[in-house]
């Protein structure tokens, strides 16, 4: 894969200027943090989106158990997001459904996975995510599922998404698509999430992470925010209704729900300062 260029400043106050940029603009799919395509491997067909045979499943088994959990814990902990959870009866009785969540930080889906154990969700992902190295060994062993670039590769995707939710288990899938950072309101909704949960019958579930203050800051200023995840109803497909009037169903009450704990937390209404030309 050719390496791109990064023309995002990486910093904290880079990254929160672009997200303000792109929100005025209308450009809410927009990643806001730079992305260095050359720690990338390509996504190809032969991707382990199923695990298979006994050495692979052992490999990734230890990998979760003395790694990928351990590192969980620290960043839902007190020392990291302190991360205290709401709604989490809504998970009760729900076996396979399609996630969703607000995309505010790197680590996010780690708050979701922790929240949901112990049927913890596999974790869709752009494509470059699919890291080189031993860091990218712990993302996939952590159930990382990165989309593919080419139509085998979807394919293969599309596959394993089904064998997944045949068999009982969760799916995380960011609607909004790029990450912001401790960005507090919801975002506009891509329509993958809905039709995937439409065409295979199953519940989605919404979640949505809003912020507390932690009296951290950093060297810019900038304050380390503490988090709260909401887990919302699930929302179930109906009966009579197409798989496409599902999916158009399911995301508008998923933004719904959104942007009714955002005015219950936060007070007002998630108005975006989108400038008139976007």
């Amino acid at each position: 894969m050719k390496a791109k260029p990064v023309e995002t400043d990486p910093t904290r106050p880079g990254v929160l200027a672009a997200i303000a940029e792109y929100e005025r603009a209308g450009q809410f799919d927009r990643h806001a943090d730079p992305v260095d395509y050359s720690l990338a491997m390509p996504v190809t067909p032969e991707f382990p989106y199923i695990r298979r045979g006994m050495r692979q499943m052992s490999l990734a088994f230890f990998r979760r158990v003395f790694e990928v959990y351990p590192f969980t814990r620290r960043v839902c902990g007190k020392h990291g997001f302190d991360v205290h959870v709401e709604g989490r009866e809504n998970l009760k009785g729900i076996r396979a459904a399609v996630l969703t969540c607000n995309h505010v930080n790197k680590f996010d889906c780690l708050v979701v996975q922790s929240a949901c154990r112990p049927n913890r969700p596999f974790v869709v992902g752009a494509p470059f995510n699919n890291m080189r190295g031993h860091f990218g060994d712990l993302m996939r062993a952590g159930g990382m599922l990165p989309l593919g670039e080419d139509l085998a590769t979807m394919r293969a995707f599309d596959a394993a998404v089904r064998h997944h939710l045949a068999h009982g288990k969760r799916i995380l899938i960011y609607p909004e698509q790029a990450m912001w950072w401790y960005y507090e309101k919801p975002r506009p909704m891509k329509d993958g999430a809905f039709t995937i949960a439409a065409r295979n019958r199953v519940p989605v579930v919404p979640m949505f992470i809003t912020f507390r203050p932690s009296g951290r800051f950093d060297g810019n200023g900038i304050e380390h925010k503490f988090f709260t995840l909401h887990i919302m109803p699930p929302i179930y497909p109906k009966e009579a209704a197409s798989y496409r009037e599902n999916a158009a169903y399911m995301k508008a009450e998923n933004m719904r729900l959104c942007r009714e704990k955002y005015r219950e937390v936060y007070g007002h209404e998630p108005e975006h300062p989108t400038s008139p030309e976007a």
